[in-house]
């Protein structure tokens, strides 16, 4: 091969990559630009059923291009909503210690650890090394955060978010409770540096956090009650899935029936044109606080 041929080659397979790239930079854009279209749909069975073909489609691309942050982004939300959504909505349906109930209970674990996996890996691209602080221990991991900035809010919020989740449905899990604190740690940094992100949710997590465990997890009424009514002022109180946690976590927790049943009745009664923007979170909040209703009796 002469000089010229080699030059000519090496210039085209160039040019073919450059051109692939472009293609797939242009196409996380297009997912990125459509994803509101499953948070603005009312028809919980529809998205339901079409979200799992969207997050392996995104996944797919992500082969192609492993470092592209939207994409990386997009896969952590994909995952960890449908988790939030439609899996934990489908668990709380079974029959209670039923073997569709474990089964449904595994799946949702694992759908909420795939989100928060993306979202380290969100974080590692600009902290390299962070990942394995956060295998190490929270004082490993705190050095590492401490370098975060504003730009790092959706891979903090990612990767925490999604981790806590998990935690919450696994007490009896020994080796996931021991996870609870670089999931607190995560969040909180997220919180410092944007509360608001995502719809105040960094509060809400902590709420149901401390608002659930008892005081041997690190259960406090008094702080989960300061993050629930922080995220309810910040989104005010449009975002209905506050609410539902609200009464899902702390009011059964503090056993006080009227406060579980005003927030329920408030979700219940909100019409979905109050946050068009998220009718589909409303919508399963509205989904999860009838059943908590029907549960009253049991509850308290």
């Amino acid at each position: 091969m002469t000089r010229t041929t080699a030059l000519v080659t090496a210039l085209v397979l160039l040019a073919g990559c450059s051109l692939k790239q472009m293609a797939l930079d242009q196409t996380a854009g297009i997912l990125k630009d459509a994803m509101p279209a499953f948070e603005r749909d009312w028809d919980w069975q529809l998205v339901a059923d079409a979200l799992p073909a969207n997050i392996k489609m995104m996944e797919g691309f992500l082969q192609a291009g492993p470092d592209n942050r939207d994409l990386i982004l997009l896969a952590a939300q994909g995952n960890a909503s449908y988790a939030l959504v439609v899996l934990e909505d489908r668990w709380d349906r079974a029959e209670e210690d039923s073997p569709e109930a474990g089964r449904l209970a595994q799946r949702t674990r694992e759908m909420y650890l795939r989100g928060h996996r993306y979202g380290l890996r969100l974080l590692e691209q600009r902290h390299p090394g962070l990942t394995a602080a956060f295998k190490k221990n929270v004082k490993e991991l705190a050095t590492h955060l401490e370098q975060c900035d504003r730009d790092d809010v959706p891979g903090l919020f990612w990767a925490g978010m999604p981790l806590a989740a998990a935690v919450n449905l696994s007490r009896d899990d020994v080796s996931m409770i021991a996870r609870l604190p670089p999931a607190k740690a995560l969040v909180a940094r997220q919180l410092e540096l944007d509360e608001g992100y995502y719809h105040a949710t960094g509060h809400t997590i902590f709420g149901a956090l401390f608002g659930s465990m008892g005081q041997m997890l690190g259960g406090d009424p008094k702080r989960a009650k300061k993050h629930f009514d922080r995220a309810l002022r910040l989104t005010k109180r449009r975002f209905l899935l506050v609410q539902a946690m609200y009464a899902r976590t702390l009011a059964v927790q503090l056993q006080d029936r009227k406060l579980f049943q005003r927030l329920c009745n408030e979700v219940l009664e909100a019409d979905l044109s109050i946050f068009p923007e998220q009718k589909l979170a409303n919508v399963a909040a509205k989904r999860r606080c009838r059943r908590l209703l029907a549960r009253i009796d049991e509850l308290f």
